[in-house]
């Protein structure tokens, strides 16, 4: 069985000229462990792309193919796609990117759909990969299946309001409505801070080129905003079968932030330093929001967060539909082998250790 992994930032999809030390920090951290895992399953080779702009790949443990070039790299992605039985993308939501290189994968799937071979997608579906990918719309989603989760409005430039400094909600966090690793999230408490985020996105799109000719307000349009909810900021993953049926629900992890208000990701401790009682309302939580999203397997990630007010009424902030920095962490906390338990729900469930593991990236 061949499997490819393609992780976005360093197989040599990321566009600029210059990569993103943390997306691509994170994203070497996941690829390798994912790699690591796959590799032992007995009759799996795995198969992956690298950037050359990064030197040397340090993957020892399976085939790489080598990227000089974005036209390089897309050509590469679809051939690996139809040579191989199983693909599992990692990519980060930003600028929709998961959504469409899900999409490749379908569309090589849909030319290749007379061939003999059986592919797997390691992942969610399209539709679902779409509607997590839109914070605005996944917020809709959730708040129409009553799950608890922030009120989230699109973000409307200061400079379009005459009274700007009558902002609705203090505190509040602004953020990409498909952002991902905390990319240009700002925690706002005052008329200041709001005007200082305001024009460091200004500047930070602008960085990123004009893309069509937009112009900065139609740019900013694509952020939104919520109320800022005070308490521990957690995750939970799960693990969901290609039928919707939860394979198994992962402990709840602790987030180490940024104190800077940026929420920037340092690492965590698994398992979340909370009660069982507050634990199992998160894992609750987590399974009610992936239940309530067509189309959701695989891997998936609940970012939440426990009220200081409330203990035992979590709140869920986003669904990552996708692998998560976390995986580092609950693969120190057990023996056994995550991927190998998503792809053959048959095995026998994780075990996990009594010690509690934390973890940087």
């Amino acid at each position: 069985m061949q499997i490819f992994v393609s992780e976005y930032v360093c197989g040599g999809a990321w566009p600029g000229e210059q990569l993103n030390s943390s997306l691509a920090r994170e994203g070497q951290a996941m690829l390798t462990a994912l790699v690591e895992d796959l590799s032992k399953i007995p009759g799996v080779r795995v198969v992956t792309t690298w950037d050359a702009r990064l030197g040397e790949c340090p993957l020892t443990n399976c085939e790489v193919s080598l990227i000089e070039s974005l036209a390089d790299e897309e050509r590469l992605f679809r051939e690996l796609i139809r040579n191989s039985d199983a693909v599992w993308i990692i990519a980060p939501e930003t600028d929709n990117q998961l959504a469409l290189r899900s999409l490749m994968y379908f569309e090589e799937d849909l030319v290749g759909s007379n061939s003999p071979r059986t592919r797997r997608f390691l992942g969610p579906l399209f539709g679902a990969i779409q509607v997590c990918s839109d914070k605005l719309a996944l917020a809709r989603l959730l708040l129409d299946n009553s799950i608890a989760t922030p009120q989230t409005k699109l973000f409307v430039p200061i400079w379009e309001h005459s009274h700007w400094w009558n902002w609705p909600q203090w505190p509040s966090v602004i953020k990409p409505r498909d952002g991902a690793g905390s990319q240009n999230t700002f925690l706002v408490r005052n008329s200041i801070e709001l005007w200082n985020a305001c024009c460091e996105l200004s500047v930070a799109l602008k960085k990123k080129g004009e893309r069509g000719g937009k112009t900065r307000t139609e740019k900013l349009l694509s952020f939104i905003h919520q109320p800022y909810v005070a308490g521990n900021a957690l995750s939970v993953a799960l693990l969901i079968a290609e039928d919707g049926s939860i394979i198994e629900v992962l402990p709840v992890a602790e987030q180490h932030l940024s104190d800077d208000g940026r929420f920037r990701y340092l690492g965590g401790r698994i398992p979340a330093d909370i009660s069982d009682e507050s634990a199992v309302a998160v894992q609750q939580l987590a399974q009610r929001a992936c239940r309530a999203v067509p189309g959701l397997t695989g891997y998936v990630g609940c970012d939440i967060v426990l009220p200081d007010d409330f203990p035992f009424e979590p709140v869920l902030i986003e669904i990552n539909p996708r692998l998560t920095t976390c995986y580092l962490g609950y693969r120190l906390l057990t023996d056994d082998n995550i991927a190998a338990r998503l792809i053959d729900p048959s095995t026998p469930p994780l075990r996990w250790k009594s010690e509690a593991v934390t973890f940087t990236v």
